[in-house]
């Protein structure tokens, strides 16, 4: 039973008085013990003590279910820094479970690449002087940034329902607040794309631009995204019965009323208990505006080799984070997809984000941003996008939108968080007909990743590679033989 203990039958009270409620515990048990056998196994090949630990701990937790025990594997993980070849493995995102509380299970292997994770290190050594530029104040930031590992990885294995651009983890809130964590950039999945992709949304005028800089716009948001987008914000907790992390005869001013919070964090109480099936979504979102918000500072860009720190939104910087900008508004087009018309529901937290971002984008009014056609049935729908108003009108309408997500957040207003994001992520009836119907139609396949394998004979490891084909896919798997 993990860590539930030897009691496994409770008699329930109240209005369930007389019903009794059995934990049964046994799902996955053949496959896990497998799991926790060859994670043994590659323990003993560990590159140092930390990475023993953590498999020792992944071993424990797969092999008795103990939550205890894969935390404590995700605080080694989290502490063992910079290595050749980076992995991990468990049950990791909720973003499938409506409730945001069930983790999907996912393992990845990936290598370092050196080179781009200079880049992304010195982005970590500028932080401190960046996260000042955010919309809030010291008050809703942590006491102390704490640089976190933040690497550039080519992946060799991603199993899971899907293959993210960039990883934040653990998403426990305790180890982040005390441990830290780590921050990942998958590079060849960033710029995996298949030959002759269409591009929907983009009108023909900016389609070479597009073209030519939406990988390092991509790499741009994904670092952002990560590191100060999901590294950044404190949560004003009462700790324990009366200990607070934070001054309670004086709580901090709300940036948004000018008065004190009155809300805040109880004991036992986390940001996703608190904020329920909305979280992960407004997580993302938070996270994403402030890579929006930040990417128009041009020494960020810098840092990415794109100009020299000067702001000039007409040199390639500009061109970058046009393109940025750009892709946002399409993804927020092309994430009606993913809203049901028959629930009226989302189904994918990232696209719900998107979307609310796209909607911030076109109420700021002043003509940045537009959806133009001619035609009744949408089919010439594209995105019209000032590029000289994405420093003024641009980055003062994200950065209100972002301020107010973060304050919520921090200071545990689900009321007022709620009713906002419900606000920017509502569809109306014409998006949910006539731009979901020319979504859909203009919807291109998505994309399946051909993973390689390694292959051990006398002593030696080949890696072997497959055709970018549906047969290439299957050999692939039938070959790992699992």
């Amino acid at each position: 039973g993990g860590d539930a203990g030897p009691e496994t039958v409770f008699n329930l009270s109240g209005g369930l008085e007389g019903k009794k409620l059995e934990l049964v515990f046994g799902d996955h048990i053949e496959e896990l013990a497998k799991i926790a056998l060859h994670i043994k196994k590659a323990g003993l090949n560990a590159a140092n003590e930390t990475q023993k630990r953590m498999m020792d701990e992944y071993a424990k937790s797969f092999g008795s279910g103990s939550l205890n025990a894969f935390k404590e594997s995700q605080k080694l993980w989290v502490k063992d820094i910079g290595p050749t070849v980076e992995t991990n493995i468990g049950f990791i995102e909720t973003y499938r479970d409506p409730a945001n509380v069930r983790a999907e299970w996912e393992g990845l292997v990936a290598m370092v690449n050196k080179e781009r994770t200079q880049a992304f290190q010195k982005l970590v050594n500028a932080a401190p002087s960046m996260i000042p530029k955010l919309p809030w104040s010291q008050d809703f930031e942590k006491d102390k940034f704490s640089a976190p590992d933040f690497t550039s990885l080519e992946v060799l294995t991603f199993n899971g329902s899907g293959i993210p651009a960039g990883i934040n983890i653990p998403n426990y809130d305790d180890i982040r607040q005390e441990i830290g964590f780590k921050n990942v950039s998958l590079g060849n999945v960033l710029s995996a794309k298949a030959p002759n992709e269409p591009i929907p949304f983009i009108h023909p005028r900016d389609l070479e631009l597009y073209q030519a800089n939406r990988d390092q716009a991509f790499e741009v948001q994904v670092g952002i995204h990560e590191l100060l987008g999901h590294g950044t914000g404190k949560l004003l907790q009462e700790t324990s019965p009366g200990k607070y992390n934070f001054d309670a005869s004086k709580p901090p001013i709300s940036p948004i009323t000018n008065k004190p919070t009155t809300t805040y964090y109880k004991p036992g109480q986390t940001w996703s208990s608190v904020f329920g099936g909305i979280s992960a979504s407004y997580e993302e979102c938070r996270a994403e505006c402030v890579a929006m918000a930040l990417s128009c500072d041009f020494s960020i860009l810098q840092i990415f080799g794109l100009g020299n720190g000067s702001t000039d939104i007409n040199n390639k910087a500009g061109d970058v984070l046009y393109a940025g900008y750009l892709s946002m508004a399409r993804a927020g087009v092309a994430a009606v997809e993913f809203w049901d018309p028959k629930t009226r529901k989302w189904g994918q937290a990232h696209m719900q984000a998107r979307f609310s971002i796209l909607k911030t984008f076109l109420d700021a009014g002043e003509g940045f941003t537009v959806l133009d056609y001619t035609k009744d049935d949408l089919t010439d729908l594209t995105i019209k996008l000032d590029k000289e108003k994405i420093l003024t009108v641009g980055r003062k309408v994200v950065e209100a939108y972002l301020q107010k997500l973060h304050v919520y957040k921090c200071s545990a207003d689900y009321e007022e968080g709620k009713k906002l994001y419900e606000e920017t992520t509502d569809v109306d009836e014409w998006w949910a007909t006539k731009v979901r119907k020319e979504v859909l139609r203009r919807k291109t396949p998505r994309k399946v990743f051909v993973q390689a394998n390694t292959i051990e004979k006398d002593g030696k490891v080949t890696l072997k590679e497959y055709e970018p084909t549906c047969e290439g896919m299957i050999q692939s798997w039938a070959e790992r033989d699992v």
